[in-house]
């Protein structure tokens, strides 16, 4: 069963393009795209540094510790292919954005077993 975590207010969202929260030891960053939002990891798979520390001006981002780069849109990591992103499920309601404790993958493989 999945856990929803209170992120943010969609009126968070007028002036600013993401917000990070943490939960137990990870962050995870809500991000708006165009009328949408979505929740992906937003710390760096070699040693864990905020990708988003320095802001986001396009979906691909730096890593402030070593330079990794990772498309935040896809999740994808552009310098090792096996360092990718994974989406959080997001849900909205009344104005309010809850972002799932467990990665969209997690859900599936749980769902499996």
């Amino acid at each position: 069963m999945i856990q929803y975590i209170k992120a943010a207010k969609v009126s968070d969202f007028s002036h600013r393009k993401f917000k990070c929260i943490r939960f137990l030891t990870k962050t995870i960053a809500v991000i708006k795209d165009k009328d949408s939002f979505y929740a992906i990891e937003a710390d760096c798979k070699h040693q864990n540094a905020n990708l988003l520390s320095r802001g986001m001006n396009s979906d691909i981002v730096t890593c402030p510790r070593h330079g990794w780069q990772y498309n935040m849109k896809t999740g994808e990591c552009l310098t090792h292919n096996w360092a990718g992103l994974r989406k959080h499920p997001l849900k909205i309601e009344d104005g309010t954005i809850f972002v799932g404790s467990k990665p969209i993958e997690a859900e599936i493989e749980e769902d499996i077993y």
